[in-house]
């Protein structure tokens, strides 16, 4: 009932200013400026990208399922928009398993981290063991020629390095309940012994395969989160870790733009540049603006004008486009609007 759970929670944080689909791309982590602004917006960032893999499909289902049992309540019917129930409030509430995310901030390193931990575990035990037959359990190029790398550091001392990979995981589980500990250990994969499927997971627990996915990727977010705090005190678990800076967060398109920009080209020269309409340049900015604290927000909105933009926020209690333009003075753009609401809600999260 953790899916449940979490969409529940993504549905009252919005409060049916988006569609049912956006809070869909969030759990996809789509890179569109749209989807990870309201990451920001909604303060949801935490859930941004922690179920890649899920089909729109069967998110569908699982919307239609929360709408039947009533914890869900169609608000409108055009604009696909849910809302969640005084039920669903209360079930919500009542639901004591809770679990530790960093979607966003990870969402680049949670997939490299465990694939290269999984793959190397495998590779150390059996190397130790003079078995090279296996078959790898990641199959990920990239991930395999890190792992090829760091075993042609390693050979002939497998048992030691095994053995820091225990002691460091050891103190990473600590902070875990008992159950989840054992679920993560149980996917690990050994000399002779594979680890179990997500269907087996849940078979073994008693528990759903979406229920089991969120709890693997809550542990990789809690590791990768001890090992940014405290790097020196887990030398092999943090070299698995892809070290990368915020503004690699951005998407290529706009990684382009944003080269421009530094140069000090203008938007239309950028647009003439690129070849691209102005408003996907503005496109870039707002999300360049997501990610660089020195974005010069000045330099396209004047003090005035966000002072206005941000007493039309709290004048309409809604982060809805339509409903702060109504708000503001017709010379104010929708453009303007988006980058001071992603520098306001950047803040707003680095301040909590």
């Amino acid at each position: 009932m953790i899916f449940e759970r979490i969409l529940l929670d993504c549905f009252q944080n919005i409060q049916a200013e988006r569609s049912s689909s956006s809070i869909y791309h969030l759990l996809k982590g789509k890179r569109s400026i749209q989807t990870v602004q309201d990451a920001h917006i909604y303060s949801l960032d935490p859930y941004y990208g922690i179920y890649k893999n899920i089909s729109k499909g069967y998110y569908d289902k699982k919307i239609q399922e929360l709408v039947k049992g009533d914890l869900l309540e169609k608000v409108d019917e055009k604009e696909m928009t849910h809302n969640i129930s005084h039920q669903g409030l209360v079930w919500k509430n009542n639901q004591s398993y809770s679990l530790f995310f960093k979607g966003l901030l990870y969402y680049d390193k949670t997939d490299v981290f465990i694939g290269r931990l999984l793959l190397l575990v495998q590779t150390l035990t059996n190397s130790k063991m003079n078995f090279y037959s296996f078959i790898p359990v990641v199959n990920n190029p990239q991930i395999e020629l890190w792992v090829r790398n760091m075993f042609r550091q390693v050979k002939g001392s497998e048992s030691v390095i095994l053995q820091k990979i225990y002691s460091e995981l050891k103190l990473c589980l600590f902070q875990l309940t008992e159950k989840e500990a054992n679920i993560f250990v149980d996917r690990l994969t050994g000399y002779q012994s594979y680890g179990m499927s997500l269907f087996q997971l849940a078979k073994e627990y008693e528990m759903t395969v979406d229920d089991i996915h969120l709890i693997l990727i809550s542990i990789i977010h809690r590791i990768l989160n001890t090992l940014e705090v405290n790097s020196t005190k887990f030398p092999v678990l943090s070299t698995m870790v892809d070290n990368q800076s915020s503004l690699s967060q951005i998407t290529n398109s706009a990684s382009e733009t944003y080269k421009y920009f530094l140069n000090g080209l203008t938007v239309e020269q950028i647009s003439n540049v690129r070849r691209l309409k102005i408003n996907t340049i503005y496109d870039h900015l707002v999300e360049i603006a997501l990610y660089d604290d020195q974005f010069p927000i000045d330099q396209y909105v004047n003090v005035e004008e966000q002072n206005e933009i941000l007493c039309a926020v709290k004048r309409a209690h809604s982060h809805r486009l339509k409903d702060i333009k109504e708000l503001v003075k017709n010379e104010i753009s929708y453009f303007q609007i988006r980058l001071v609401l992603a520098v306001m809600n950047k803040q707003k999260i680095g301040g909590n």
